[in-house]
């Protein structure tokens, strides 16, 4: 019998071996009970159908292949599941597809609404297969609607604002993509670190200002991102490109201006986020901008991607911009992946970066950037990212064995170098104490940002956790009367994390701050980097924070540091995936530093995240 009764109907005692054995748990039994006394008499394996769609969104899925369900519901915490009574695939099919539980796909709309949709292919909970169809819908109509020709003068604005660069032949990739997004729905920018992404933001958007003005017409853009702190970098970002343009002379003093003034938002804020999950914005109440440009969308989650498409007038363009192997949202969904589909395999090797020719509504929508401008010839970090994010496990191994100056590889049994490698990170941790009783927040800060320690766990040995402690207990020895070691939550020299937006404070998710003396025996303030400078906050009004010695991979997406130490936990832990490696290994500017044994690496570099979704196929077949 189920853990969960005695309010469960006996209909759900087929699950109690699948419960048993940890795939599901009182969430999947309470949805498959509700709907058994709603349905009376349904099937054992309908019910165990609404079970795994339930489980499904909690894994990252959408919508699963039934011959792939019994892979699909492993988990990072779930190894070596016992053999379970899994429905043969084309029995299920029969028994779903005659279920009154189960809509069609011509049919998931209609009254009554059923809790399942079987497409033939996958199951799906009725509210996901309709956000992966509204997703599909308007992604493919906005593909597939014809270009506006272009305007005068675009050729002029666009050979001031992408003048040639030096560098390998082959056409600018980063003016193909502005030109696309000036006269099209629909544009996707995907391109790895480095490799000119807001550059090619910051210049559409100069561009689609300059040609609106020249024609006498108001335009409106929207630069939004999926979390407060990605649109914060993203704002950093785009100002940093506005003073390139300026130093270039490709934009007017009026339209820097009008540049420098743009502030990046979150999505949610972008729709109107109301208590309930609610939206202001949909289309009966669209946005009013013209332009709407997303970054980091691979954070994006399929049903918030569904919102901010339907929010969006048919008449406005709308712009995705991300790395789809990244870490994708943590929520169910890998939609900009699904998005940039084939356009974004790796380049034949031989050929010029250019994306390979596919076929499909978004093949002329999609542009890949693959030209690297962020590292030197010959950069360590660039090429092993390149094998990291194509699966190429040996090549991997042989960069981080080899030469490389800015690529460092430590075995966590190693003493010596482990010793070694601590000796720098405490090294940059006692300046960033130093700086900070002398109420220098400036030097402080940029010493707290200088080497950084990215775990892939927070708990367990290499964990966040673990790092933590070395580092507090090293500075104790280190540092007379240090006093992050005893205890006190706030102390001078602490470094934190903002781990919850504060709209009233004006900090969000992953903003970092360093606690610093006060000035004249003022009490001690945290200071927090700002486009002025660095603003002041008191302790007290800064309620939800972590120390931020270290930080774990997911946290530091979209983040950028000089020195990146990686740590990997034991290689049979689940969590190792190759994007999640790559995310890690692609936050370093000028030098990397992985600890793991082989056998993690190998592990990490040989296993992409699998997630199950059924929007790529909609977007991609003719």
């Amino acid at each position: 019998m189920t853990a969960f009764a005695p309010l469960v109907p006996a209909a759900t005692a087929g699950l109690d071996p699948f419960v048993s054995a940890g795939v599901f748990g009182p969430t999947e039994i309470q949805v498959a009970a509700t709907v058994a006394r709603l349905e009376p008499g349904l099937h054992p394996d309908v019910l165990l159908a609404l079970a795994v769609a339930a489980r499904a969104p909690r894994l990252g899925h959408v919508g699963i292949e039934l011959a792939e369900v019994a892979l699909r519901m492993l988990d990072r915490h779930q190894e070596d599941l016992p053999t379970l009574p899994w429905p043969e695939p084309k029995a299920w099919a029969r028994t779903l597809a005659a279920s009154p539980a189960v809509a069609a796909p011509d049919t998931w709309d209609h009254r009554p609404v059923r809790p399942l949709v079987w497409d033939g292919t996958r199951i799906y909970l009725q509210r996901y297969f309709a956000y992966e169809l509204a997703v599909a819908d308007q992604l493919r109509a906005r593909a597939e609607a014809a270009a506006a020709p272009p305007g005068e003068g675009t050729g002029a604005v666009l050979d001031l604002l992408f003048p040639p660069r030096d560098g390998p032949g082959g056409p600018d990739l980063q003016r193909r993509a502005a030109e696309s997004a000036l006269g099209h729905p629909l544009a996707v920018i995907a391109g790895g670190p480095g490799t000119g992404k807001t550059r090619t933001i910051a210049r559409l958007v100069a561009a689609s200002h300059q040609l609106a003005r020249a024609e006498g017409r108001s335009f409106s853009v929207a630069l939004a991102a999926p979390t407060g702190k990605a649109a914060a970098r993203m704002t950093e970002a785009v100002h940093q490109a506005v003073v390139d343009a300026e130093a270039e002379g490709a934009v007017e003093p009026w339209l820097a201006e009008v540049l420098r003034s743009a502030e990046a938002t979150t999505i949610h804020r972008l729709l109107g986020w109301r208590p309930g999950g609610r939206f202001r914005h949909d289309h009966r109440d669209p946005l009013v901008h013209d332009l709407v440009v997303v970054d980091e969308t691979s954070m994006v989650s399929l049903p918030l991607m569904a919102r901010l498409l339907d929010a969006v007038r048919p008449q406005a363009r709308v712009v995705l911009v991300g790395d789809p192997n990244q870490l994708a949202s943590v929520e169910a969904g890998t939609v900009l992946g699904d998005v940039v589909g084939p356009a974004g395999a790796p380049t034949p090797v031989g050929q010029l970066p250019l994306a390979p020719v596919v076929d499909g509504p978004l093949a002329g929508r999609v542009t890949v950037l693959r030209r690297v401008h962020r590292f030197g010839a010959g950069s360590g970090i660039e090429a092993l990212a390149d094998a990291i994010r194509d699966g190429h496990v040996d090549e991997a191994i042989e960069l981080l064995r080899g030469s490389a100056a800015d690529l460092t590889w430590v075995a966590p049994d190693d003493a010596s170098a482990m010793a070694a490698l601590e000796d720098v990170v405490v090294g940059t941790a006692a300046e960033v104490v130093e700086a900070a009783r002398a109420g220098d927040a400036e030097r402080g800060l940029d010493a707290a940002t200088r080497v950084k320690v990215l775990a892939a766990t927070r708990l367990g040995a290499n964990g966040l956790i673990d790092w933590t402690t070395r580092i507090e207990r090293s500075l104790a020895d280190r540092v007379p009367l240090y006093d992050g070691n005893r205890g006190r939550a706030w102390h001078v020299g602490r470094p934190v994390l903002v781990t919850m937006n504060d709209r009233i404070n004006k900090v969000a998710n992953g903003d970092i701050g360093l606690t610093v003396a006060g000035a004249d025996g003022a009490p001690m303030v945290v200071a927090l980097p700002d486009p002025g400078g660095v603003r002041y906050l008191a302790p007290a009004r800064l309620r939800e924070v972590e120390t931020w010695w270290a930080m774990t991979i997911h946290k530091s997406q979209g983040s950028e540091f000089p020195h990146v130490v990686v740590a990997l936990p034991h290689r049979e832990s689940p969590i190792l995936t190759r994007e999640l490696l790559y995310t890690a290994a692609t936050r370093a500017r000028t030098h990397l530093t992985v600890v793991a044994d082989e056998g993690a690496l190998r592990t990490a570099v040989g296993r992409p995240v699998a997630r199950a979704s059924g929007l790529g196929p909609r977007l991609w077949s003719s």
